[in-house]
């Protein structure tokens, strides 16, 4: 069983890190080479929740849970404050494990009540709510956002592609940062670090509080992903770091629940569950242990992992590590879905780009998956 947690653990651990490389990828990988054991699986998929703050935050180079997250963090990280930005991560994530443990007397009974017009009930209210509470002529521009990203996200769908999301995800929210930083020369900025989060106590808990709850219900609705959760939460947070918190929160505690799900109901939530074995109900407590355990380590060594990949960006010139990162991620799309996935990733991203210069917040791109699902429906 340790055997099977700690290959779990390092394959999360280069999933999480590296950029372009999801974790459900790897995942796929090691189930054909063999080690694709249910607690090797788990243990992959919940280190990379705590650990793809790094590429998000160092690189601009997002993954579907942490997408939303990967301006603020940016921001927070070129003002020197990088390991604040990982502490955040971390704590968000083994907080949101503490919580959900609590809460799955409760998830049990729901979860098997689901229904297929929950969901669309929360796409809809989560598109009016997006596009409404911009202002002014933002809310036009907005709305020409949130339909150029939909009718993409529709097209995209369509095609035979390998890894749509990681095109789409990719060319909305990270090549339109990166590019920007191409733009800046020099390094990343010294680390200006206080050994805190810059938060209260109470307000860093409440704010977990509410990811660990949203993540909960986004693993309960199909329609409603861990970005989406996100997305509500954003309309409660008022700062950077607060919202970060929802992020990572979200982020653990959906692939949390999406697990539970599947032990109860049987039902797919993510890209893991799909190579896991059916298991009893009876096996959530230990699942439960094991995400203890593994939160555990991955909080250990997290910070001083991000403080040794920190030190080696930082010696190379920042605008040469971005268009480094650049011809990776365009690589990566041309050996995921070939030409194919090459348009996809630039279509993305110029959805990406205009959201980005009409001023909007890019939060409207999440309607990448909202209108396909409506319409599916």
């Amino acid at each position: 069983m340790l055997r099977e947690l700690l290959i779990g653990i390092a394959g999360g651990t280069l999933s999480g890190i590296s950029p372009g490389i999801h974790v459900n990828t790897l995942a796929a990988l090691l189930s054909d080479l063999g080690p694709g054991d249910n607690l090797t699986l788990f243990a992959m998929g919940l280190t990379h929740t705590f650990l793809d703050v790094i590429p998000s935050a160092f690189l601009g180079v997002p993954d579907e849970g942490s997408a939303l997250g990967v301006l603020p963090a940016h921001r927070l990280v070129l003002k020197g404050k990088a390991i604040e930005v990982i502490r955040i991560a971390l704590w968000a994530s083994f907080l949101s494990v503490i919580m959900a443990i609590p809460l799955m007397p409760l998830y049990s009974k729901i979860a098997p009540l689901y229904r297929p017009l929950y969901g669309r009930i929360a796409v809809i209210l989560l598109a009016g709510l997006l596009v409404l509470t911009e202002k002014g002529t933002r809310r036009l521009y907005a709305a020409i956002v949130f339909l150029l990203a939909g009718i993409l996200g529709m097209l995209t769908f369509r095609l035979a592609l390998n890894q749509p999301f990681y095109h789409l995800f990719t060319g909305l929210f990270g090549i339109p940062v990166i590019a920007a930083a191409l733009l800046k020369v020099g390094r990343l900025p010294e680390v200006r670090d206080d050994g805190g989060i810059g938060m209260e106590g109470g307000r860093f808990l409440a704010f977990s509080a509410l990811g660990t709850i949203l993540g909960g219900v986004a693993s309960l609705v199909p329609a409603f992903t861990a970005s989406q959760a996100a997305l509500v939460g954003s309309f409660f947070s008022r700062d950077e770091r607060s919202f970060l918190t929802v992020v990572f929160s979200v982020n653990t505690s959906n692939f949390l629940f999406s697990t539970f799900n599947f032990l109860l109901t049987g039902r797919q939530r993510n890209g893991i569950v799909v190579l896991m074995e059916p298991q009893p109900r009876s096996a959530i407590g230990f699942y439960i242990l094991v995400a203890l355990f593994v939160s555990m380590v991955v909080l250990l060594y997290g910070e001083p992992l991000a403080r040794l990949i920190l030190s080696i960006l930082r010696r190379v010139n920042y605008r040469v590590l971005n268009a480094s990162v650049l011809a990776l991620l365009v690589a990566l799309s041309w050996l995921f879905d070939g030409l194919l996935g090459l348009l996809v990733l630039t279509g993305a991203s110029m959805v990406g780009f205009l959201a980005q210069e009409m001023g909007v917040k890019r939060t409207n791109c999440m309607s990448v998956l909202m209108l396909p699902i409506l319409l599916r429906m």
